[in-house]
C-alpha cells in the first residue's frame, strides 16, 4: 500500500502493522536487529497514538467549520490529515463526505481522508466505486485499531501466557504504556462499542445510505463490523486472562452479562463474543492461581480478589442478590465460578489472614445450590459447549475444566451427594417402570447432569492432555514405572471421581458415564488408562460389574446371538415366510451405542488396546459387529458398529481380518438378483431407511469405513471365493448408488449433502492415486483392472461419474459466489478440493489409457471435457468455475493453488487457452474480477502463510505456461501487457492507478518479492527473466523495471553471497543475473549510454557511479583498480564449485538397491530425481518375504535405501542450482565484456577487472576439488576473457595515445602494457588444455580457442613504415628489450615449462579430433611456433619443432594429408557442402608454412616428405574449367572454383615459405618446388591465365602462382637424363613461359587494371577494388623477378647472359602466343607505367593519412560512414564508427604502402632488365656471331643474339625515344621513394646506365 501512513485508514494500518511486526519478530527472533528495528518503530507509532487509544473507536463528530471547509474545497484547496499538499475536490467527492459523514456522525476531515484513501487504492478493489471502498476503509480501520489493541494486551506480561519469552524489555515497555489506558475506563468503553454494535441496525444504516455493494462487498463489510465486536471482547478476554480485573470492572461486567439474551442467536447459545465476555470474567473471578503461587504474600497483594479488601464482599452480594438475569444460566455459572473460587479463597484463608471474609466463604454452600438451581451444567453443555462454538479455545477449555474439576476436588461431599440421589432417582424410576407406571418427569439428576457436561467439554480431545488429570497411572497401570508413581492430591481426587459409581451402575447413569469415559479416552495415553481400566473391571473379583470389557462384549454376543437370523438355504425363494426377530428397547439401544462409542473412541486413539481388543478370542468384537450389521437393529446402531469396525481397521492386520467378514457377511451387494428380492447388505438400510428419515449417518460411517480399508490395502483377491475377484462392487456401490445419487436426494439438513459427496470424493480420489496400477506381486489375472483405473477411464470420457464431478463442482462454486453462510460449509469446501485433486489426479494419469486407448472419439482427455457444455448453464464453462476458485483465495488458498495448477496443465495449449481467454474476457466485469483475483493471491504472499505461498507459487508458475503461447495470451492479460481491445500488446507498462491502469499480476509480484520467501522469490524472478527473455514483451518489461523501481540494479547491489546458501537463492539469483544480462544487452542495442556505464560499473567495481564522473577514456572511472571487488568477482570468490555426493550404499539385504533407485529415476528440469513413492514400494514388496527375525534390520536398511535417495535427490538439485546460478553469472560476464564500449573497457578500472577475473577464473577452473560439470561451463567464459584482453592489448594505431607510451617502452617511467598476471592467465590456460582434454568436443573447442586468443596477443608483427622516429635518437640510443618483446620472451618461458605436454595434446588432437577442434589444435600450434620465433629470433633451434619430430607428430601431420586429399576431392567433385575438410586443411598447410618459415622446419619438412604428399594430392588436378556464375555474390558457401582456389593457394604457400627460409639458390627447395609443379603442370597451367572475372581472389591465386614459378627457376640447365626430370623440366619450362606471357596482361594500365576500377571501393569495410590491384602488382613483380633470375643466370659476363627480350621497341597489342620472346618495347611501357603507379599509390597514401588525421576531431557520424559498411554503422555506436573508420583508413594507407613498395620493385626490374638487355644489344651483339638463342632443353625461343650495325642503331634510336619521358620518371621514383625510406639507389644507377648507353 503506497500511502499506509496517511490518514485516518492509513495510520491505523500503519499502527497495526508496526504492532504485528514487533510482537512477531520479538517473539520469533528477540533481541535481532530486525526486533530492535520493529521495537523502536513500535514506540514512535504508540507515542503518536495515545489518544487513539484513549478515545478507543470514538468517531471524531461531525463538524460545521469542517463541513464550511470541505464545500469551498472544489475552489479552494485543502489539506487532509496526512498529506501535505493541498487538493482540490470535486462535487462528487464533496457531496459523498456529506453522506458517509452524516451516516457514521464522522468528521468530514476524517471521511475526505477516507475517501482520498479510497481513491488511491481503487486499484485494489477495481470495479468498487470510491464511496464503497470508504466504507469498507471505515470498518477496516477499527479492524485494524481493535486489533493492535487486542496484540498488544496479549503481549502484557501476565500470568495465563508469555507471548515475548526472548524479548522481556519490550513486554514491560507494552505493559507499561497500556496501564493507564487500562484504568481509565477502557472496560466500560469496550462493553459500550459492544453493546452499540448492533449487527441488525448497522445493515440497515448501510442500507439506507446505499453504502452495500455487491455480495462480496457486503460480505467484507460486515465481517470486518463483526471483528469489531469480536476483536473488542477477545483484548477484553486477553486482559482478563493476564491480569483479572478489579472490583469495578468485574461489577460493570457482571452487569453487562445480566442483560445478555441467548434469543440473539437461532439454537440458544452464547455467542462467540458473549462467551469472550464471560470467560473474561470467569478468569476474573478465580481464585485457584493462588494455590500455585510460590510466594502467597505477593500473590495475595497482585490480584484484585485478595488485595481489594472489599472485592470478595460486593461481588458475594452480587453473587446472592435476587435481581433476575435475563439468561439464569450464565447466572448459574458465574455462580458456580464465585462457588469453586470461594472454596480456594477457603484454602488460602488457611495459610493467611483473611478472617474479614470468613464468614463470605463459609457461604460457598449456598452459593453453590443457587448455581445447582439455575441448571448450571445444563447450560453449559446446551449454551456454551455447542456445535457452534466448537472446538473451544485452548485457554476457554482450561478455564472451564478448572471450574468443574476443582468443584469436584473441592466439595466431594457434594459430588457424593449427587451421586447418592441420582442412586435414589434410579432406583425410583426402575420401581415405577416395573410396576409399568411412568417415571416422574421432574426429578432433578445433578450427577447426570455433570458427567453429561464434562463429557460435552472433553469430545473430540479440545482439551488436550487436561483429561490424563482424571487418571492415576500407579493405579490403572499396576505395572507403570516410577514416573508415574506419586500422584498428587489434585489429580488422586479426580481419579476417585472416576471410580464413583463403584463397580456397577444404575441403568440411568450408565449412558452418561460411559460418555463421559468416552470423552476422557481422546488422547493415546488417556485411552490406554480407560482400556485398562475397563480391562481391571473385567476381572474374576469384578464379577457382576457392568463397566467392564467383559459385560461389554458379552452383552453385544448376547444381542447378537438373538438377532441374527438363519441364512436361506439354496432352494429358498421370496415367498417364504421369516420369523420375525426379537427386538432392542431403545434403552438398550441408548446403552450400546454409548459402548460403540466407547469401543471406537479407544480403538482409534490407542493401537495396543485395539489389538488387545480384537485378540481376546472370546470377545471377538469384529465378528460380532459385523454380524449385528446383518440384523434388524436400528439406524443409528449400525451406524456405530461401523464407526467401530472403521477404528479397528486403521490396523491392517485387522484391516485384512474386516475385508473378509464384510465380504462373508454380505454387507456391499454383490449382483441385484431376481425380480421382487431386495439385495442384502447396507443398500437397504441407505435407499429405503435412510432416504426415509432424510437422513444419512449410514453412508457416511460406511464411506468412512471403506476409505479406511482402502488406506490399509485392499487384498489382492478380494471375494474370491464367492465372486470374481476384486473391489468392483464397492466401487459401484460407491459411484453409483451413493455419488450417483446423492444431489436427487432429500436432507433435512442441507449440508449433510455436503458430508456425503466429500466421503465419496475422498474415497474416489484415494483410489485413482492410491490403486491405479495392478501390484506386481499380484500374479492371478482372475482380479482384473484395479479401482483406480476404472475411475481414471471414467473421468477422462463423457460419463455419468464425470458429469456429477463437475455438478458438484458447479454447485459449490454458484454456493460460494453467493458469499453467505451455507450449511455444511466446512464439507462444502473440502468437496471442492477434492473434485480439484481429482481432476488433477484424472489428468497426471491420463497417458496411462490415453495411450492404450483404440477408440479416440470415446476417451477424450480432462483437458477437453473440462472444455464442454456445462448442463447447467448451457454454455463452455466449466474452465470459468476453475477460475473463479481462484478468487475465494482469502478463505480457501489450497483451492486456489489446485485451481490454478490445474488451468496451467489443461489449458496450456493453444486452442484451450484462446477458448479460456474468450471466457475471461466476455465481459468486462468478468475480467476485471478474474485479474484482480490473481493478483491478490500473489499479494496475499507477503502474509508468510504456507498455503498461501503455495497458492501464489502455482499462480506465477501458471503464468509461466501461459507465456510461451500465441499472443495476446493470458499470462499477457494477466500481467497486464494486452491492450483495452484484447487483440494487441501494449507498448507501455504503468504503475497500478496511473492513467487508470489496472493492478495486475507483474505489480503484486515486483511487491511481493521484497518480503516474499525464497521458495517464491526464485519462481517470482523466473517470471520475470521469461518477460525479459520473450521477443515480445522484453522491452517494454525493462523499461518498466528501470523506470519504476530499478529493480535489477538495486537486486545487484545488495545481492548477497553464495557461500552456504540455499538452493533456491542460488536459483534466484540465477534469474537475476540472467536478467541483468538481458537488461546489458538491451541498453547495448539502444545506446543507451549512461545506463549502460552505470550498470557495468556496478557489476564491475561495486559501487554507485558519481553523477559528475566523465565517461571518456582519458580519466577513467572512480575507484579504479585500488576500489574493491565487485559483485562479479566476489559470487565466482564466493561460489563453491564443490559438492560431496553420498557415499555408495552398502546393503545386506537389498543388495540390488541402486539398481532400484536407478530404475525409479524420473526425467525434471532439475535432471534425473528418484521417485521416493515408487522406490519405497518396490522396497517394501522385495521385503514383504523376509521373517520376523529379519524385519528390525530390514526396516533400518530400507531406511538407509531411503535417506540415500533423499541425498542423491537433493545433491542433484543442488548441482542444478549451481549450474544454474553459473550459468547466470556466465552470461553477465560475456555480455558485460561483449557490450563495453570502447571507450570504456580502456580505463583502469576495466583492465583491472578483466585480469583480475581471467586470473581468478582460471584459477577456480583448475581447482582440483571443483566438479568438473560446474568448471566446464565456465569455459567458454573464459574465451571470451582472453579475446577480449586480446583486444585490449592489441597495438594500437599511430594515432592512438598509448603509441607513444609503446615508443617510450624504454622511459624508466613508461606505464607497463603487460601486467605480470598474464603469465599467471598463460599458465592456467596451458594446464586447462591439460585438464580438459578428455571433455566434450565444446569445452575442448573454447579452451584451444582461448589459448590461441593469448598466443594472439601483438602477434602480429611492427610496420616499420609506420614508426617515425628521431634516427639520430635511434642511433644513440642503447639497445634495449622493449615490453612487448618482454612479454613475448616471458610467454614463451610459460610455454617452454609445459611444452612437451601441450604440444603432445594439440598434435593428437590435431590428427583425429573433431574438425573445430583440429582447426584449433593446428592454429594453436601454429601459434606456438610464431611466439618461439618472437621469443628467440636469433637461435635456429626450435624446441616445437624438435619434439613434433621426436615424437612423431611431423610425420602424422603430413600423414593426414591423404585423408584431407580424399576428403578434399569429394567437396571439389560432388555436391557436398560441408566445408569442414577445407577449414582443417587450410589448417594444417597454416601450421607447416609457418613451420617453413625457419631452415630448420623448412629442412625437416623436405626430409619428411612434404613434397611426395602434396605432389601425390589428386584433388590439385581437379581444377574447374572456368568460374560459375552462381547470380548472388554474397553467398556463404563458397563456390567449387573458390574452393579449389583456396586448396591451391594453402600448398603454394607453404612452398613459397620453403622458399623464402632456404633461398632460391638452393638446389633441394627449387628442385622440390619443380617436382610440385610438374606434378600438376596441367592444372596449374590453366592457373597462369588472365582472370575472366577479375577478382581479388583470383588476382591473388595468380600472383601466388607467379610467385611460385618464378621461384622455380633452376639457378643452371638442366643436365638430368632421367625421363621423369626431363618431363619436370617441361612443365617448368612451359609454367615459366606462360609466366613470361602475363607480363603486358598486368600492366598497372592494361586492360585488366581497367576492368578492375570496376569493382567496388568498400565492400563490407574490405576496399576490393585496391586489394586487386595490389594483387595485379604483385603478380607483375614475380613475373619480372623471374625475367631477372633468367637473365642473372646466364652468367655475369654481359655477352653469356640468357636473353628474356627480343629487341623490338614496337610494341604493339599482345598476341597472347605462349614462348614467343616479348620486346623490350614492353618492358619500357611496365617502366612508365609502374613509375605513375608509384606517383598515383603515393598520393593516395597520404590523402588516406591526412583523413586518418582528421579523424581526430569530432566529426560527426554521417563523414565517418563512407569508411564502414551501413549495416555496421546503423548498429555501432559512434565510438565504435569511428575506430572502425580508423582501421579501415589504416588498412588502406598499408595497402598504398605496399602498392608503393612493388612499384618501386617493379621499376626496378624493368630499369635493370633494360639496361643489361640494351647494353648487350648495342654493345655486344654486333661483334657476337651466333644463331639465336636456345632454351635449356635446346630448342631455338627466336631472341637473336646477333644484330647489324643498322640493327642497333635503329634499336639506340627508338630507345632513347621510347625512354625520352620514363627515365625522368624513374628518377623521381628514385628520389621521392629513397628520400622517404632510405632505400639504396640503385633505380638511379640504372637509369643513368641506360642513359649512357642511348647517349654513346
Amino acid at each position: 500500500m503506497s500511502n499506509s501512513n496517511k490518514g485516518i485508514w492509513g495510520s491505523m494500518v500503519a499502527l497495526d502493522q508496526a504492532v504485528q511486526r514487533a510482537v512477531m519478530t520479538s517473539a520469533t527472533s528477540g533481541g535481532t536487529p530486525e526486533a530492535l528495528e520493529a521495537g523502536h518503530d513500535l514506540d514512535l507509532a504508540l507515542q503518536r497514538h495515545r489518544t487513539a487509544f484513549v478515545t478507543l473507536l470514538r468517531n471524531p463528530p461531525k463538524n460545521a467549520n469542517e463541513r464550511s471547509s470541505i464545500q469551498r474545497s472544489t475552489t479552494e484547496p485543502i489539506t487532509l490529515p496526512g498529506y501535505t499538499v493541498p487538493i482540490k475536490l470535486s462535487d462528487s467527492f464533496i457531496k459523498e463526505v456529506c453522506i458517509i459523514s452524516d451516516m457514521f456522525n464522522l468528521s468530514e476531515i476524517s471521511v475526505a481522508s477516507l475517501l482520498h484513501s479510497a481513491e488511491e487504492e481503487r486499484t485494489l478493489y477495481p470495479g468498487v466505486p470510491r464511496g464503497l471502498i470508504a466504507v469498507l476503509f471505515y470498518y477496516d480501520s477499527r479492524v485494524h485499531m481493535a486489533n493492535a489493541l487486542k496484540t498488544l494486551i496479549q503481549a502484557r506480561q501476565g500470568m495465563s501466557w508469555v507471548l515475548l519469552p526472548d524479548n522481556e524489555e519490550l513486554s514491560l515497555s507494552i505493559t507499561r504504556y497500556l496501564e493507564p489506558i487500562l484504568n481509565i475506563s477502557l472496560v466500560g468503553r469496550i462493553l459500550e462499542l459492544i453493546m452499540s454494535m448492533d449487527i441488525t441496525k448497522e445493515i440497515e444504516l448501510l442500507q439506507q445510505n446505499r453504502a452495500l455493494g455487491d455480495a462480496k462487498h457486503r460480505k467484507m463489510v460486515l465481517d470486518k463490523f463483526q471483528a469489531v465486536r469480536s476483536l473488542l471482547a477477545e483484548s477484553l478476554f486477553s486482559w482478563a486472562a493476564q491480569t483479572p480485573l478489579k472490583k469495578e470492572e468485574c461489577r460493570r461486567l457482571l452487569s453487562f452479562m445480566s442483560k445478555v439474551k441467548l434469543t440473539e442467536t437461532s439454537d440458544g447459545s452464547l455467542d462467540t463474543v458473549n462467551l469472550a465476555l464471560l470467560m473474561a470474567l470467569l478468569y476474573s473471578l478465580e481464585a485457584g492461581h493462588l494455590l500455585n503461587s510460590e510466594d502467597m504474600t505477593e500473590a495475595l497483594s497482585q490480584f484484585p480478589i485478595t488485595s481489594d479488601r472489599s472485592f470478595v464482599q460486593e461481588i458475594h452480594q452480587d453473587m446472592r442478590s435476587e435481581q433476575a438475569w435475563e439468561t439464569p444460566g450464565l447466572k448459574a455459572i458465574v455462580q458456580l465460578a464465585w462457588a469453586v473460587s470461594l472454596a480456594n479463597l477457603r484454602q488460602v484463608a488457611v495459610a493467611t489472614q483473611l478472617a474479614d471474609i470468613d464468614a463470605i466463604l463459609e457461604e460457598d454452600d449456598a452459593v453453590l445450590d443457587d448455581a445447582l438451581k439455575g441448571k448450571v451444567f445444563s447450560f453449559i453443555q446446551n449454551s456454551i459447549l455447542t456445535k457452534k462454538n466448537l472446538p473451544l479455545e485452548t485457554f476457554y477449555c482450561q478455564r472451564l475444566h478448572s471450574i468443574l474439576s476443582d468443584f469436584i476436588i473441592h466439595v466431594p461431599e457434594r459430588v457424593k451427594a449427587m451421586k447418592n440421589r441420582a442412586d435414589e432417582n434410579s432406583r425410583l424410576i426402575t420401581a415405577n417402570l416395573r410396576e409399568s407406571l411412568q417415571p416422574p418427569t421432574n426429578l432433578e439428576q445433578p450427577f447426570e447432569e455433570l458427567l453429561t457436561c464434562l463429557a460435552a467439554l472433553y469430545q473430540d480431545g479440545q482439551c488436550g492432555e487436561l483429561v490424563e488429570e482424571y487418571w492415576c497411572p500407579s493405579e490403572v497401570l499396576p505395572t507403570a514405572s516410577l514416573q508415574y508413581r506419586g500422584q498428587g492430591s489434585r489429580q488422586m481426587a479426580l481419579f476417585k471421581f472416576v471410580q464413583l459409581p463403584g463397580d456397577f451402575l444404575p441403568p440411568s447413569l450408565f449412558v452418561p458415564y460411559v460418555n463421559f469415559l468416552t470423552s476422557l479416552a481422546t488422547t493415546p495415553r488417556s485411552a490406554q488408562y480407560v482400556y485398562n481400566f475397563l480391562r481391571m473391571n473385567s476381572q474374576p473379583l469384578s464379577q457382576g460389574s457392568n463397566l467392564a470389557w467383559e459385560h461389554f462384549m458379552t452383552a453385544l454376543t448376547q444381542y447378537y446371538n438373538n438377532l441374527r437370523q438363519e441364512e436361506p438355504g439354496a432352494m429358498d425363494t421370496m415367498y417364504r415366510s421369516r420369523g420375525t426377530p426379537r427386538g432392542i428397547t431403545p434403552q438398550e439401544v441408548q446403552g450400546l451405542l454409548a459402548v460403540l462409542q466407547l469401543m471406537s473412541m479407544v480403538a482409534k486413539k490407542d493401537e495396543l488396546s485395539r489389538v488387545a481388543l480384537c485378540d481376546n478370542a472370546a470377545w471377538a468384537p469384529l465378528f460380532v459387529c459385523t454380524g449385528l450389521l446383518t440384523c434388524a437393529v436400528p439406524l443409528a446402531l449400525k451406524t456405530e458398529l461401523v464407526n467401530v469396525l472403521a477404528a479397528f481397521s486403521l490396523t491392517p492386520v485387522l484391516a485384512q481380518r474386516v475385508w473378509e467378514l464384510v465380504e462373508r457377511a454380505g454387507l456391499i451387494p454383490v449382483q441385484e438378483g431376481v425380480a421382487g428380492y431386495q439385495p442384502r447388505g447396507l443398500l437397504v438400510d441407505i435407499e429405503e431407511v435412510e432416504s426415509s428419515v432424510e437422513e444419512f449417518p449410514l453412508t457416511r460411517t460406511l464411506l468412512k469405513l471403506l476409505s479406511t480399508l482402502v488406506r490399509s490395502g485392499i487384498p489382492p483377491m478380494l471375494g474370491a471365493a464367492t465372486r470374481q475377484p476384486g473391489f468392483r462392487p464397492y466401487l459401484d456401490l460407491v459411484r453409483d448408488k451413493i455419488f450417483l445419487r446423492h444431489n436427487s436426494r432429500t436432507y433435512r439438513d442441507a449440508g449433510e449433502r455436503w458430508a456425503v459427496a466429500r466421503g465419496c470424493l475422498e474415497l474416489l480420489h484415494q483410489l485413482l492415486v492410491e490403486h491405479l496400477q495392478v501390484p506386481s506381486a499380484s500374479s492371478d489375472q482372475r482380479a482384473g483392472q484395479p479401482p483406480g483405473h476404472s475411475i481414471l477411464l471414467d473421468l477422462v470420457q463423457e460419463s455419468q461419474l464425470q458429469k456429477q464431478v463437475l455438478s458438484v463442482f458447479h454447485d459449490g462454486v454458484q454456493i460460494l459466489e453467493q458469499y453467505r453462510e451455507v450449511p455444511g460449509e466446512e464439507d462444502l469446501h473440502k468437496s471442492l478440493l477434492l473434485v480439484l485433486q481429482l481432476l488433477e489426479a484424472a489428468q497426471e494419469q491420463q497417458h496411462i489409457v490415453l495411450g492404450a486407448s483404440s477408440n479416440p472419439d470415446v476417451v477424450l482427455g480432462v483437458e477437453r471435457l473440462l472444455m464442454g457444455i456445462n448442463p447447467h448453464s448451457g454454455i463452455s464453462d466449466h474452465l470459468l468455475n476453475v477460475v473463479k476458485i481462484v478468487g475465494h483465495h482469502q478463505t480457501l488458498p489450497q483451492h486456489a493453488a489446485l485451481a490454478c495448477r490445474l488451468l496451467a496443465s489443461s489449458a496450456a495449449t493453444p486452442g484451450a487457452q484462446a477458448h479460456l481467454l474468450s471466457l475471461l474476457t466476455a465481459s468486462t466485469n468478468t475480467a476485471t474480477a478474474v485479474r484482480h483475483s490473481f493478483v491478490e493471491v500473489i499479494d496475499h504472499a507477503t502474509l508468510d502463510i504456507a498455503e498461501h505461498l503455495e497458492a501464489a507459487d502455482a499462480a506465477i508458475n501458471l503464468l509461466l505456461k501461459y507465456l510461451p503461447l500465441p499472443a495476446p495470451n493470458i499470462a499477457h492479460f494477466l500481467l497486464g501487457y494486452t491492450a483495452d481491445d484484447m487483440t494487441s500488446l501494449r507498448t507501455d507498462l504503468l504503475d497500478a492507478g496511473a492513467r487508470g491502469y489496472p493492478r495486475t499480476a507483474l505489480h503484486a509480484t515486483l511487491a511481493a518479492l521484497p518480503t516474499c520467501p525464497l521458495s517464491l522469490a526464485e519462481v517470482a524472478y523466473r517470471l520475470i527473466h521469461a518477460l525479459c527473455s520473450d521477443s515480445i514483451t522484453s522491452s517494454p518489461t525493462l523499461r518498466y523495471l528501470r523506470s519504476s523501481q530499478d529493480l535489477l540494479y538495486r537486486t545487484v547491489a545488495a545481492m548477497g553471497l553464495p557461500q552456504d546458501e540455499s538452493r533456491l537463492r542460488l536459483l534466484s539469483q540465477g534469474w537475476v543475473l540472467r536478467c541483468v544480462a538481458l537488461e546489458l544487452r538491451y541498453h547495448a542495442i539502444h545506446q543507451q549510454r549512461s545506463q549502460l556505464a552505470r550498470l557495468i560499473h556496478l557489476l564491475v567495481a561495486g559501487a554507485e557511479m558519481p553523477q559528475q564522473e566523465p565517461l571518456d577514456a582519458s580519466q577513467g572511472w572512480v575507484g579504479g583498480a585500488s576500489g574493491g571487488r565487485g559483485p562479479l568477482l566476489s559470487l565466482l570468490d564466493a561460489v563453491d564449485l564443490s559438492i560431496d555426493s553420498p557415499p555408495p550404499l552398502q546393503c545386506e539385504y537389498f543388495t540390488r538397491a541402486p539398481e532400484l533407485i536407478t530404475s525409479c529415476e524420473e526425467p525434471s528440469p532439475e535432471g534425473p530425481m528418484v521417485n521416493i513413492k515408487m522406490l519405497n514400494a518396490l522396497l517394501a514388496e522385495g521385503g514383504s518375504g523376509t521373517s520376523v527375525t529379519q524385519r528390525d534390520p530390514l526396516q533400518e536398511e530400507l531406511e538407509l535405501v531411503m535417506s540415500h535417495a533423499l541425498m542423491l535427490n537433493q545433491t542433484r538439485a543442488l548441482m542444478f542450482a549451481y549450474r544454474h546460478f553459473l550459468e547466470g553469472w556466465r552470461q553477465v560476464v560475456e555480455v558485460v565484456v561483449a557490450v563495453t564500449p570502447p571507450d570504456l573497457i580502456e580505463t583502469a578500472t576495466h583492465h583491472s577487472f578483466l585480469h583480475t577475473l581471467t586470473h581468478d577464473l582460471t584459477r577456480r577452473l583448475l581447482d582440483d576439488t571443483a566438479l568438473p560439470s560446474l568448471t566446464t561451463q565456465l569455459v567458454s567464459t573464459l574465451l571470451m576473457l582472453v579475446t577480449t584482453l586480446r583486444t585490449i592489448h592489441a597495438r594500437p594505431t599511430k594515432h592512438h595515445p598509448q603509441y607513444v607510451s609503446m615508443l617510450d617502452s624504454g622511459s624508466p617511467t613508461a606505464q607497463a602494457e603487460f601486467p605480470s598476471s598474464l603469465q599467471l592467465v598463460l599458465r592456467g590456460l596451458v594446464e586447462c588444455v591439460a585438464r580438459f582434454r578428455q571433455c566434450s568436443q565444446g569445452v575442448r573447442t573454447s579452451t584451444y580457442a582461448a589459448l590461441l586468443n593469448y598466443l594472439q596477443i601483438r602477434a602480429d608483427p611492427i610496420d616499420k613504415m609506420e614508426i617515425e622516429e628521431d634516427t639520430s635518437q635511434a642511433l644513440l640510443r642503447a639497445p634495449r628489450e622493449t615490453q612487448e618483446e618482454q612479454f613475448h620472451r616471458e610467454n614463451y618461458e610459460v610455454v617452454r615449462e609445459e611444452l612437451p605436454q601441450l604440444v603432445d595434446v594439440l598434435a593428437i588432437e590435431a590428427g583425429g579430433g573433431h574438425h573445430v577442434c583440429q582447426v584449433l589444435a593446428l592454429t594453436c600450434l601454429s601459434a606456438l611456433a610464431a611466439l618461439e620465433h618472437r621469443a628467440a629470433p636469433l637461435t635456429n633451434d626450435s624446441l616445437l619443432l624438435s619434439h613434433l619430430s621426436d615424437q612423431g607428430h611431423l610425420p602424422r601431420i603430413l600423414d593426414a594429408l591423404r585423408n584431407d586429399d580424399h576428403q578434399l576431392l569429394v567437396l571439389l567433385t560432388s555436391d557436398n557442402d560441408d566445408l569442414r575438410p577445407l577449414y582443417v586443411y587450410e589448417a594444417r598447410m597454416s601450421l607447416l608454412a609457418r613451420l617453413a618459415l625457419s631452415p630448420s622446419g623448412a629442412q625437416q619438412l623436405l626430409h619428411a616428405g612434404l613434397t611426395t604428399r602434396l605432389s601425390e594430392m589428386v584433388c590439385l588436378d581437379y581444377r574447374p574449367a572456368k568460374p560459375i556464375l552462381t547470380g548472388n555474390s554474397d553467398d556463404f558457401i563458397p563456390s567449387v572454383v573458390q574452393r579449389y582456389r583456396s586448396v591451391l593457394m594453402a600448398a603454394l604457400r607453404v612452398f613459397l615459405a620453403i622458399l623464402t627460409s632456404l633461398g632460391t639458390d638452393n638446389y633441394s627447395a627449387t628442385a622440390c618446388l619443380l617436382r610440385f609443379l610438374a606434378a600438376h603442370g596441367e592444372a596449374l597451367a590453366a592457373g597462369l591465365s588472365v582472370p575472366a572475372l577479375p577478382s581479388p581472389e583470383a588476382l591473388e591465386e595468380v600472383a601466388l602462382l607467379s610467385s611460385a614459378v618464378a621461384g622455380a627457376a633452376p639457378p643452371g640447365p638442366i643436365t638430368t637424363t632421367d625421363p621423369a626430370g626431363l618431363e619436370a623440366g617441361a612443365q617448368a619450362t612451359r609454367l615459366q613461359q606462360l609466366l613470361l606471357s602475363l607480363l603486358p596482361h598486368f600492366l598497372p594500365q592494361s586492360r585488366l587494371a581497367g576492368a578492375l576500377e570496376a569493382l567496388s571501393e568498400n565492400e563490407d569495410g574490405v576496399n576490393v577494388r585496391e586489394t586487386a590491384h595490389t594483387a595485379a602488382l604483385s603478380t607483375l613483380a614475380a613475373v619480372l623477378n623471374y625475367a631477372t633470375a633468367r637473365l642473372v643466370h646466364g652468367g655475369t659476363v654481359t655477352r653469356d647472359i640468357t636473353l628474356v627480350f627480343r629487341p623490338s621497341m614496337e610494341n604493339g597489342v599482345p598476341t597472347g602466343a605462349v614462348g614467343r620472346p616479348l620486346p623490350l618495347a614492353t618492358l619500357v611501357e611496365c617502366a612508365n607505367q609502374v613509375s605513375q603507379q608509384f606517383t598515383k599509390s603515393k598520393n593516395a597514401r597520404e590523402s588516406a593519412t591526412a583523413q586518418l588525421q582528421a579523424l581526430e576531431g569530432n566529426h560527426p557520424v554521417e563523414h565517418l560512414r563512407q569508411y564502414v559498411s551501413s549495416a555496421v554503422a546503423d548498429a555501432a555506436s559512434p565510438a565504435a564508427v569511428r575506430r572502425l573508420a580508423e582501421d579501415h583508413l589504416s588498412q588502406i594507407i598499408a595497402m598504398y604502402r605496399r602498392q608503393e613498395q612493388l612499384a618501386v620493385h617493379a621499376a626496378e626490374s624493368a630499369a635493370f632488365l633494360l639496361w643489361r638487355h640494351l647494353e648487350y644489344f648495342i654493345l655486344h651483339a654486333p661483334s657476337t656471331p651466333g644463331p639465336a638463342q636456345d632454351d635449356i632443353m635446346g630448342r631455338e625461343i627466336g631472341v637473336p643474339r646477333t644484330l647489324t650495325p643498322s640493327e642497333v642503331e635503329q634499336l639506340r634510336k627508338q630507345a632513347a625515344a621510347s625512354l625520352q619521358d620514363v627515365l625522368p620518371r624513374l628518377q623521381k621514383v628514385h628520389e621521392e621513394y629513397s628520400a622517404a625510406t632510405g632505400h639504396v639507389a640503385f633505380l638511379a644507377a640504372a637509369v643513368t646506365r641506360i642513359r649512357r648507353l642511348l647517349v654513346t
